[in-house]
């Protein structure tokens, strides 16, 4: 199936001049089961040779039960560290019939240990997992389902498995222990891993989460906190809330289960009566699994028997900031990409598990009916005269190149639809999958199998996808970059509009080209996931390499699109500074001697996949 695509009107890069220079999320629970059948007998004789140790680290034995494999792990710098099984040779594990394959573990050592099941047929590009956290002494099953792929992996064919692995994670100063009482197979064909119900996410239809005409589960949708009081009234068209002064009461209204997706929307208006005697202030504030929202308040106490909509914006009043540590040297990198605590700066939309009505703190005995709960989109706001026509700074700037993608031929002189997936091996690029017209250039993923880079001595692929970057012939070091964008909205897309370094031909191989060391660095302008909706993206900096001296700094921002649909997005690069913008607005900002200096190539994409991840469905 094609999608709508992501697409890209405008791009418009400047520089300083220098003198002489729709759904909801389903989960499925396997059907009714096969009897399990072992994938090895561990009491075999032959069961202990086949246990391949992944490192030498690993030592493998027989129980003494003489039923069972003993795997033991010393401290060291082993990722994954762990043991995995291949069939005979010249042959595959032929598990047909079945759903999933299943270890029982027992932890026989004196540390947590979080064990993971991979299996895996030929070429590794089908892949299921599973996973068990056991505590020393208990035991327990991982069990990895074969229609339930991992990340970036396709469907397992049960048939066909060519290699089973069991691993645990990386500790360089405890060792682990850990005993494989039975490897089987089980289920029935197709079945699907079961999901947490409490993650399921529901869209709202019409961004109605409560109304007068709406069914409502008092018991299961609303807390009161603290002392505060929270009923249905006696109509059931409202919720009667009741705050009694005392400090720390606030009434949290849910949905019946899981989330709420709120990803096609940016703002929630609560509507509240004020049914006292005398005025009184209110607000509301969204609660998610990222973090609070900003606050929604009205400008005045409520008078009484009055009507007031709470707005709660998705997009916070302050920018946010990322920091640095005093000496200026590396950021905190801690939760949160280093960024400073301001309200709303990690409200996740489409994790959406409540709206928190709160008094105001001083505020006297109160009481108010929530009315109704409607999420939905703020009015259209003039945009600044320098959008699409300048920085958003001081100085006498250049323009250095801009592309409205008119025409019907893509300037090859500038732009490469080739170029390695680091990311997913399921999908190739195809210079067909860069459409242009209208004005507009479009990267379409589909299901077509080809070769990545169109190239058949190359990878074999069963999705097709646009890339578009300016590697060795484009670069430019700091300046305004600015695209207007829409993003898709089908699930399971990781759109994204990025820089990364290129120091010339001199630099060696593109590793070394590239690489974000010695000053070079990753700019994701913007990079966002259908999951999310349309409308939140994340800036992000990626420097030090990728390895253990991995480093990142930035944050996710909701951008209000315009009449059309289209985001425009910008990030003003100088040195030591980055300001990224949203609609010329400023949306957030990171002062550091570590900014990036080597001049950079840009890149547009779309793949499926990303940070979270939404299965990419084949139909």
């Amino acid at each position: 199936m094609k999608s709508p695509g992501f697409a890209l009107c405008l791009l418009l890069l400047f520089a300083l001049s220098v003198p002489s220079l729709e759904a909801q999320d389903t989960f499925t629970s396997p059907t009714t089961e096969t009897v399990a059948r072992p994938v090895i007998d561990l009491s075999a004789p032959e069961a202990v040779p086949r246990a391949k140790p992944s490192h030498d680290l690993v030592t493998v034995g027989r129980a003494e039960s003489g039923t069972g494999i003993t795997v033991s792990v010393k401290p060291g710098p082993a990722s994954f560290p762990g043991v995995g099984f291949s069939p005979a040779e010249g042959a595959a594990f032929d598990l047909s019939g079945t759903g999933y394959i299943e270890v029982r573990l027992v932890n026989t050592g004196s540390q947590i240990i979080s064990a993971t099941l991979r299996v895996d047929n030929p070429g590794g590009k089908a892949s299921c997992a599973g996973a068990v956290y056991l505590k020393p002494g208990a035991s327990g099953t991982a069990r990895a389902y074969f229609a339930s792929p991992r990340k970036g992996a396709g469907a397992v064919d049960p048939a066909n498995v060519a290699w089973i692995l069991l691993f645990v994670g990386k500790n360089e100063k405890d060792a682990r222990s850990f005993r494989i009482e039975s490897l089987t197979a089980g289920g029935t064909p197709g079945a699907q891993a079961p999901g947490n119900p409490d993650l399921v996410r529901t869209k709202p239809p019409g961004g109605v989460m409560f109304s007068p005409s709406g069914s409502f589960d008092a018991e299961k949708q609303l807390l009161p906190r603290a002392g505060a009081q929270a009923k249905v009234d006696a109509g059931g068209k409202s919720v009667e809330v009741a705050f009694t002064g005392k400090p720390g009461q606030n009434v949290l209204l849910r949905p019946k289960q899981g989330f709420w997706d709120l990803g096609d929307y940016l703002q929630v208006t609560v509507r509240v009566k004020n049914t006292g005697s005398a005025p009184a202030a209110v607000s509301a504030q969204l609660i998610s699994r990222g973090g609070v929202s900003d606050v929604g308040a009205p400008e005045k106490p409520i008078a009484p028997g009055t009507t007031a909509d709470l707005v709660i914006p998705f997009i916070p009043h302050a920018p946010f900031e990322v920091l640095s540590d005093p000496q200026q040297e590396v950021l905190e990198f801690k939760k949160g990409w280093g960024v400073k605590e301001t309200p709303g700066a990690r409200f996740t939309s489409h994790q959406t598990n409540g709206v928190l009505l709160l008094p105001a703190e001083d505020s006297k005995p109160s009481t108010f009916q929530i009315v109704a709960v409607t999420a939905g989109m703020p009015p259209s706001k003039p945009v600044p005269a320098w959008l699409g026509q300048r920085p958003p700074a001081a100085g006498e700037w250049v323009k250095t190149f801009e592309d409205n993608f008119d025409g019907t031929a893509l300037n090859t002189a500038v732009w490469n639809t080739y170029a390695d997936n680091w990311w997913d091996k399921r999908v190739g690029f195809s210079k067909d999958n860069v459409l242009l017209g209208g004005g507009f250039a479009r990267l379409r993923i589909e299901k077509r199998a080809g070769f990545h880079n169109d190239d058949s001595n190359g990878r074999a692929t069963e999705f097709a996808t646009g890339w578009l970057d300016s590697y060795g012939k484009w670069t430019q070091r700091y300046g305004y970059y600015e695209v207007r964008v829409k993003l898709p909205n089908v699930p399971s897309m990781f759109p994204a509009f990025w820089l990364m370094p290129d120091r010339g031909p001199k630099a060696g191989p593109k590793q070394d080209r590239t690489n974000t060391k010695a000053g070079g660095m990753e700019f994701d302008v913007f990079e966002g996931q259908s999951m999310w909706g349309p409308y939140r993206t994340t800036f992000g900096a990626h420097f030090d390499h990728y390895g253990a001296y991995h480093k990142t700094a930035g944050s996710h921002q909701y951008n209000q699109p315009d009449a059309e649909g289209f985001l425009t997005i910008g990030m003003l690069w100088l040195p030591g500074h980055i300001s990224v913008y949203s609609m010329g607005q400023k949306r957030g900002s990171w002062d550091s001697p570590r900014v990036g200096s080597v001049q950079s190539y840009v890149i547009f994409d779309m793949l499926p996949g990303g940070f979270e991840y939404d299965p990419l469905d084949p139909a």
